[in-house]
């Protein structure tokens, strides 16, 4: 097993994904999850669609344009030996809320090997998170982080249940990644984090 990507049990991705997904197991996150994040993970999708067909709406054609190109691209699998470590310019797209969409400057983020598994941090601006990436399928990786502050220390998703950060992992075919975020603490109702190269 790649010990960069912790895997799901069967019977956990079974109940969220049906019997087609290809799951493999050492049930390192089984015990990570509450019913609640087990529930959010169940409607990511819808929650992802209705969020961004309210976005298009919006009157700033601008942040509509830069939410279209961060939506391109064609999604690719994260198997077969694709390393995502190193560093990443990424930028929020928040969706919902107070303006409907907001399109944010960039920051940097990385992504490295612990010796454990990937990663992910957010490393500069006021609003910061840390977490691990696990397999979901071929395609997605699941994000479980925490929020920390810049002036505070980082820490794990569990340390500090009102912190915990989930999302999912999309790899595209021009380099980018997108970690979206189905239920993100504040301001917003979906946030799309834009990880460019």
């Amino acid at each position: 097993m790649n010990k960069l990507v912790f895997y799901f049990s069967a019977a956990f991705a079974l109940a969220i994904f049906g019997p087609s997904t290809s799951v493999y197991s050492d049930g390192a996150i089984v015990g990570l999850m509450s019913k609640e994040d087990v529930k959010l993970l169940e409607e990511y999708d819808t929650r992802r669609e209705a969020a961004i067909t309210a976005a298009m709406d919006v009157e700033d054609q601008a942040a509509s344009e830069v939410l279209r190109q961060v939506l391109a691209g064609d999604v690719r699998s994260f198997d077969g030996g694709y390393d995502p470590s190193g560093d990443w310019r990424c930028r929020y797209i928040k969706l919902g809320g107070d303006p409907a969409l907001t399109v944010y400057d960039w920051f940097s983020c990385r992504i490295f090997d612990d010796g454990a598994g990937w990663v992910f941090q957010k490393t500069s601006g006021s609003q910061r998170s840390m977490g691990r990436l696990y397999r979901l399928m071929e395609e997605r990786l699941l994000y479980l982080g925490a929020l920390h502050y810049g002036s505070e220390a980082s820490n794990w998703f569990g340390d500090e249940p009102s912190r915990n950060q989930m999302a999912v992992l999309i790899r595209l075919d021009d380099g980018r990644m997108r970690l979206e975020f189905p239920a993100p603490l504040a301001e917003s109702e979906f946030d799309i984090l834009e990880l460019s190269p």
